[in-house]
C-alpha cells in the first residue's frame, strides 16, 4: 500500500524527509543488532548460572524501547500527525539510556582492553573467547551507532519544532508537494497593481484636458438629465401664489 504524504491525516509533516527517515533508519538497525547481541549473552549467562551485569540490562531495556518508540512514531507519522514536541520527549528519554548504556559498556571494555586487541584464537585462547570478542566490537560498534543517531534525532526535533513556532514565519512543509508546487506557480504570476502606481479611473469618469488644466467630464446621461431639468425650469417658469395679494384686499 503506498501513502500519499501531502494527505496524510490531513496535515503534512514538517520534517525533511529524506533526513528523518536516515536517522530512524540508523536508529532501528543499531536497536536490533543490539538487542540481538544482548539477548544472546543473557541467554548464554542464564545458562551458566552467572549474574546479569547492569549493562546488559541497559543496553536491552534501551534497544526495546527505541524499537517501540520508532515503531509508535512511524504509525503517527504514516496515518495522523507525528508533532516535534512530542518525539522530543521520546527521544530525549532514549537519548539518556543510550548515553548511560554506551558510557557503561565503553568503560567494561576499556578494562578488559578488548578493543585494542585482535580478535583471533591464539590471541584469547580459543575460537569462542575469539568470538565473544567479535560479538563485544559489534556491540560497542552499534552502541555508538544508537548513541549518535539518537542525538541526531533529538537535534532534528529541536529544529523542526523551532521552525514550525517561529512566529511570523511561515515554513512549507518539507514534504508537501501541493503546497510546494503552488508557491512555484503563485511566483511565476505577474503582480497586481500596487497601491502606488494608483488605479484605473472609470473611462465615463476620466478627466478632459483643457488649456487652463484637465477638468472632470460627468456621464451623458448626468448632462442628459440635468439639460432636462433646466428647460423644463424654464419652460414653466417660477411659480408665484397670490396668497399675500388676497390677504391684503380683505383688509
Amino acid at each position: 500500500m503506498v501513502l500519499k504524504r501531502s494527505v496524510r491525516g490531513g496535515v503534512p509533516s514538517p520534517y525533511p524527509r529524506f533526513l528523518f527517515h536516515g536517522l530512524r533508519s540508523a536508529q532501528l538497525i543499531a536497536a536490533v543488532i543490539v538487542s540481538g547481541i544482548i539477548a544472546y549473552f543473557i541467554y548464554y549467562l542464564r545458562m551458566e548460572k552467572i549474574p546479569i551485569p547492569w549493562t546488559f540490562i541497559v543496553l536491552f531495556a534501551v534497544s526495546l524501547a527505541t524499537i517501540i518508540a520508532l515503531t509508535v512514531t512511524i504509525c503517527l507519522y504514516n496515518f495522523t500527525y507525528l508533532a516535534p514536541s512530542f518525539n522530543i520527549v521520546l527521544n530525549g528519554i532514549t537519548s539518556i539510556l543510550w548515553a548511560m548504556g554506551f558510557g557503561m559498556l565503553t568503560w567494561s571494555v576499556r578494562n578488559s582492553h578488548v578493543l585494542a586487541r585482535q580478535c583471533t584464537g591464539k590471541e584469547f585462547g580459543g575460537e569462542a573467547e575469539a568470538g565473544v570478542c567479535r560479538d563485544y566490537k559489534a556491540l560497542w560498534a552499534m552502541a555508538l551507532c544508537g548513541t549518535v543517531s539518537t542525538f541526531a534525532a533529538l537535534a532534528l526535533d529541536i529544529h523542526t519544532q523551532q521552525k514550525t513556532t517561529r512566529r511570523g514565519v511561515y515554513a512549507i512543509p518539507e514534504d508537501d508537494k501541493q503546497a510546494q508546487k503552488l508557491a512555484t506557480e503563485l511566483n511565476s504570476v505577474p503582480s497586481m497593481l500596487v497601491r502606488s502606481q494608483g488605479y484605473d479611473i472609470p473611462r465615463e469618469q476620466s478627466p478632459v484636458v483643457t488649456g487652463s488644466g484637465p477638468m472632470w467630464q460627468l456621464p451623458e446621461e448626468d448632462i442628459a438629465y440635468h439639460n432636462r431639468y433646466g428647460a423644463e425650469e424654464e419652460t414653466h417658469g417660477p411659480v408665484y401664489t397670490d396668497e399675500p395679494k388676497n390677504r391684503s384686499l380683505q383688509h
